[in-house]
């Protein structure tokens, strides 16, 4: 038996505009998939979980 079960799914959309030139786009996608981005992001959602008494049992994973 499954000791944790998903409850929810949360999905984060990123779009940019559709007349943006390939450097910046990639500059974008380069951010995006940088380790700091995702260290800033992980921490963020952590902060905001934490922030909330009623999520303390919560598991929370931030993936690609």
């Amino acid at each position: 038996m499954a000791k944790r079960v998903v409850l929810d799914e949360l999905h984060l959309t990123v779009t940019i505009p559709n007349d943006l030139s390939d450097v910046q786009a990639d500059e974008i996608r380069r951010a995006l998939q940088g380790r700091d981005f995702m260290s800033r992001l992980r921490r963020t959602v952590r902060e905001i979980f934490l922030a909330c008494p009623e999520l303390a049992t919560v598991r929370v994973t931030v993936s690609r």
